[in-house]
């Protein structure tokens, strides 16, 4: 795969993830189809298959993976100190306000999408531990806490920056 390729390809999961999400707010849930995906995103029902497979329930659940590692940058493609971690999420959230909407809808749930929420936000505080270990768990929660605020209040990223000034710490 060329390195052009691989944005491209990036950039049709991104649109898919993100109209399922919007249409999930939007419909309720999963009242939507596939070809309402594929009307919304502009992406082909041929190729939402082939990423996802037909069954309703996997397209959502990959699209809320696909999100919470793109919010929480869990897969940690970038590292960043926390101040830059919160002006990225700021932005994100600015194309897809939404996506606070479903998470604190689904956050406390009982359901696999519920799991999956919980285990993204596990997996965020362990890596705030392994970046910050002089921290204690409650430092790492007061931060978690803060970034939550941030969100909904719907700060602005170039806000942010001021309220996590002290927190600017790159990630050793």
């Amino acid at each position: 795969m060329s390195d052009t390729e691989k944005p491209k390809q990036d950039e049709i999961f991104y649109s898919i993830c993100h109209t399922v999400l919007k249409l999930e707010v939007g419909k309720g849930h999963l009242k939507w189809t596939v070809s309402d995906i594929s009307r919304e995103s502009g992406v082909t029902r041929s190729l939402i298959y082939y990423y996802f497979g037909k069954e309703k329930e996997v397209i959502l659940e990959e699209a809320y993976r696909y999100m919470l590692d793109t919010i929480f940058n869990l897969k940690r493609e970038e590292s960043l100190g926390i101040k830059e971690r919160m002006k990225l999420t700021l932005k994100r959230l600015q194309e897809m306000p939404y996506l606070f909407v479903l998470y604190y809808l689904k956050k406390n749930s009982d359901t696999q999408i519920g799991e999956l929420i919980r285990a993204a936000e596990e997996q965020l505080m362990n890596n705030f531990k392994k970046d910050y270990p002089e921290m204690s768990e409650e430092e790492v929660l007061k931060i978690f806490i803060m970034e939550l605020g941030c969100i909904a209040y719907q700060l602005s990223p170039e806000k942010s920056d001021q309220l996590f000034e002290g927190l600017n710490r790159k990630a050793k």
